[in-house]
């Protein structure tokens, strides 16, 4: 155990020794060769609690351990991690102590609200499971590759839109001072709750840009004036159209104006998940 930083002698009551500090603490479990086992940090100036846990890289006892826990996001470790982290490959994940990605992570309830949108879960080069109490789990890599190249080819592309990226839909947090500016640019309409973003011709979105919309709609439910809907308007309808899947998956309306007014083209538009190979495979 440490407390602040400082080894303590280990105790049944540490539990109660970790409650009754104001310094962070961690505990961790070794094996008889003395090789961590698992762990937990808890940082009380934050909303963070940690716990490492050991688990068999197998999709049912997974479930079975993961489902058990009270969680909002988790992150598993690939049986290849050491071989990626000895090839300096990059790498991507949620960030804020969680493991980088591996063979899987998953979602429950709130945690959901860290993507911008549900939709994005479903179009993306990864294996959906859904499971009961509002959990989705989410598989990277099929379990039976062996060979660590072949399984990074094969993860690498989900973790990144699974990742803190450029073309990533995962919500790291709130940048107040990111969601006040762009909420100068937009106009607001109480009765519909739409928050609307009015673009110049041939404005290249970027994802960042679509990110930081999709946290100022999840601000606004516990901070302000509540948006239901964000909407961006285009001056050209071939730059909605460019944009449209994109906006699409983080449940932006797409827009566009002529001479007679502004039309939307997100409603009518449905598309359809095209997994990887070995996705459809595994069914």
């Amino acid at each position: 155990m440490r407390i602040g930083g400082k080894r303590v002698p280990p105790s049944e009551a540490w539990r109660n020794i970790v409650l009754a500090t104001e310094a962070e603490s961690c505990a961790f479990w070794d094996d008889a060769n003395h090789n961590t086992v698992a762990g937990y940090s808890y940082l009380p100036r934050s909303e963070l609690v940690l716990f490492t846990l050991p688990l068999e890289n197998t999709l049912d006892s997974s479930l079975t351990v993961v489902e058990s826990l009270p969680f909002e996001l988790v992150s598993l470790i690939s049986p290849h991690e050491r071989a990626w982290n000895a090839a300096g490959k990059q790498r991507w994940g949620f960030a804020r102590t969680h493991a980088r990605h591996g063979w899987a992570c998953a979602f429950r309830g709130a945690g959901h609200d860290r993507l911008v949108s549900r939709r994005w879960l479903d179009f993306g080069p990864w294996r959906v499971i859904r499971r009961p109490d509002d959990t989705t789990f989410i598989q990277f890599h099929d379990l039976a590759i062996t060979d660590p190249e072949e399984a990074y080819v094969q993860a690498a592309p989900g973790h990144q839109r699974m990742g803190i990226d450029a073309i990533g839909g995962f919500i790291q947090g709130i940048n107040e001072d990111a969601i006040s500016d762009f909420a100068a640019r937009c106009t607001f309409s109480p009765s519909t709750k739409t928050l609307e973003l009015p673009l110049a011709p041939r404005h290249e979105l970027t994802q960042n840009e679509m990110l930081v919309a999709c946290s100022l709609r999840i601000h606004s439910r516990t901070h302000g004036q509540r948006i239901d809907n964000l909407a961006f308007v285009f001056m050209d309808k071939a730059d909605a159209e460019r944009h449209l899947h994109e906006l699409w998956l983080c449940e932006i309306q797409v827009w566009h104006m002529d001479g007679r007014g502004k039309h939307r083209i997100d409603a009518d538009y449905h598309p359809t998940p095209d997994p990887p190979a070995w996705v459809r495979r595994l069914g």
